[in-house]
């Protein structure tokens, strides 16, 4: 498996990374599975949280007691439960800290670590892992969407899927997605919750926008087919989401259930397009959403809880062979229909196998419980659970870890943040994908006579990594090197009415207004409203976002506007500086048909 992170792999194409299913793997697989018992075999569906640089006593306890497979790992969140502490959660005993719990504030910014100590902690889970009856390994999963991290501290930093579009060249998306992997490879992660399958039909769509490879189906599987190719080629399980696409929504699955009113015909012309091209070339595994397709025999339910969806389509008619996963089953579009147990049956009955809950609570305990009522009530067939961890230990195969359970030289963990070949690539990518959605008003580049103010928010991962990479005021930074004339006040990514105050005291010394408009969909922070307070002020403006979509970004009447998709790492943030003050001619274009 040494292929998985050598650097010469930015440039020649290794071998698969990935492990083949032959006559080894069938024994091995046979091996473990006939040896575990019913709890054992419910633990391989789930797929719990371990963020950060320690090891909470509660997840010890998940991985040695209740024998869980794997773990959705990250350096972005941070260990913990908040839940226990909004208002009526009392009164609901599974989400109750118990002697287990980390039981933290809200408020808490950050628990930085490096790369080796997040490695180091992954392998002493895998140890944990290996001790238990039966040393059935632990996989790994995250997610790397580009600007959206799981890893943020001696990782380099690439663009949204869109960004990565804009020059029509899907090599790009490749290359792109193996550095991705191979960085994800040295800290001991396998699987990716990625790529993105979605086809952003709706501009207004709040939660996949720029997640996504455009608005067109073919455009998306050209790019979606390079990316599981670069995956593949990192050693990482890729996961094409959210089936059967999610594109057309105006809902945000994380706060409520979407409805996809689309005919049958029409989500099989443009959105199940992709997904049935990429299982054609060996897509190993899918995330089933969390929204209801009415036409698709699931209306008013979400996907995952449908056997017509996840059986009847996607085992049946499209011949899909791997693995199935939930989405975050903490997500509003779900537990609106369902309490967590229930809705995580009814995912297993409709045929997923693997279960994902990011919850940091005792709450996993009623996950546990559920299942295993179900199989003893015979509603969740104990054949139906064998054939799921059957193709979840054969992934694990595919991963490598049956070798040494998946443990990594952790003091190498954060080597390839410094590899040339790394640093070249983010450099190019930040180059290529950094564009001018237009400028009309001809304000570039910024001229070196006038005064010019830049209103900066604190993007949340400059807040959260803080440091010499990526950190806060670090645009005007970039700026001030080159053009001494800008000043800056900086704001927080979510306005308060102090940070309004604060620019509206510094409007009058300027000619030219910059504004960043960066739109967090997790947090809905959005500018919007203070760029239509400056277009009032009748000076001039720049408007600078991560997104190119006029209800979230870059309103239609903004008449010069650039975008990052991805002013979160340092080499996006410069070409970002250097296209504002002409230094960089960005060439490339968006190919929407819509925005």
């Amino acid at each position: 498996m040494s292929t998985i992170i050598d650097t010469d792999a930015l440039v020649a194409s290794p071998e698969s990374g990935l492990l083949p299913i032959d006559e080894a793997a069938g024994r091995w697989v046979d091996q473990k599975l006939g040896a575990l018992n019913l709890d054992q075999k419910i633990g391989q569906l789930l797929v719990f949280p371990h963020y950060g640089p320690f090891i909470t006593p509660d997840v010890e306890e998940f991985v040695r007691r209740h024998h869980v497979g794997g773990l959705r790992i990250a350096q972005k969140f941070l260990p913990g439960a908040t839940d226990s502490r909004e208002d009526g959660a009392m009164d609901d005993i599974h989400r109750r800290p118990d002697v287990n719990t980390f039981d933290r504030p809200e408020s808490l910014d950050r628990i930085a670590c490096t790369a080796s100590e997040f490695a180091e902690k992954l392998n002493e889970l895998r140890d944990m892992a290996m001790e238990r009856a039966g040393g059935v390994p632990l996989h790994m999963a995250f997610d790397q969407e580009g600007e959206g991290a799981d890893f943020l501290f001696e990782q380099r930093l690439f663009p949204f899927p869109l960004g990565q579009t804009v020059d029509n060249d899907p090599n790009f998306a490749r290359r792109v997605s193996r550095a991705i992997g191979m960085q994800a490879r040295a800290l001991g992660a396998n699987m990716i919750h990625s790529p993105v399958l979605d086809v952003n039909t709706e501009p207004a769509n709040p939660e996949i926008g720029p997640r996504s490879y455009g608005d067109n189906p073919d455009t998306v599987t050209r790019y979606a087919l390079a990316a599981l190719r670069g995956l593949d080629e990192a050693g990482i399980i890729a996961t094409g989401k959210h089936f059967p696409g999610r594109g057309h929504s105006r809902t945000d699955a994380h706060f409520g259930l979407p409805e996809i009113a689309l005919s049958r015909e029409e989500l099989w012309r443009d959105h199940l397009a992709p997904f049935k091209a990429l299982i054609a070339a060996g897509l190993p595994a899918i995330m089933a959403a969390f929204t209801a397709y009415p036409a698709l025999g699931a209306a008013g339910i979400p996907a995952a809880t449908s056997r017509a969806i996840v059986t009847d389509l996607l085992r049946d008619e499209l011949g899909f062979k791997g693995v199935v996963t939930t989405d975050n089953v903490q997500m509003g579009g779900l537990l609106e229909k369902y309490d967590m147990g229930e809705a995580v049956v009814r995912c297993l009955i409709a045929g997923c196998d693997l279960v994902l809950c990011r919850a940091y609570s005792p709450q996993r305990l009623q996950v546990i419980n559920a299942i295993k009522a179900a199989v003893n009530e015979k509603r969740y067939r104990e054949a139906d659970l064998d054939i799921s961890v059957r193709r979840i230990l054969e992934m694990r195969w595919r991963m490598g870890l049956a070798e040494n359970g998946g443990k990594v030289d952790a003091s190498a963990a954060g080597e390839l943040f410094n590899d040339s070949r790394i640093i070249s690539l983010a450099k190019e990518a930040a180059r290529r994908s950094t564009i001018v959605l237009r400028d009309r008003a001809g304000l570039l580049p910024l001229s070196s006579t006038k005064k010019i103010l830049l209103i900066e928010q604190i993007h949340h991962f400059h807040r959260f990594i803080n440091n010499g990479y990526s950190h806060p005021g670090m645009l005007w930074q970039e700026l001030r090197a080159i053009a001494p004339n800008i000043a800056t006040v900086a704001v927080n990514e979510k306005l308060t009415e102090s940070d309004r105050v604060a620019i509206r005291r510094r409007l009058t010394e300027a000619d030219i207004i910059i504004s960043t408009s960066y739109y967090n969909y997790r947090s809905h922070a959005i500018m919007l409203p203070m760029l239509e307070e400056l277009r009032v002020c009748s000076k001039p403006l720049v408007v600078v976002s991560n997104t190119p979509y006029e209800k979230f970004g870059v309103p239609a009447w903004a008449d010069t506007a650039v975008v990052s998709f991805c002013p979160s790492g340092r080499e996006n943030i410069r070409a970002l500086a250097e296209v504002l003050t002409g230094k960089i001619k960005p060439t490339g274009k968006l190919s929407l048909s819509r925005l």
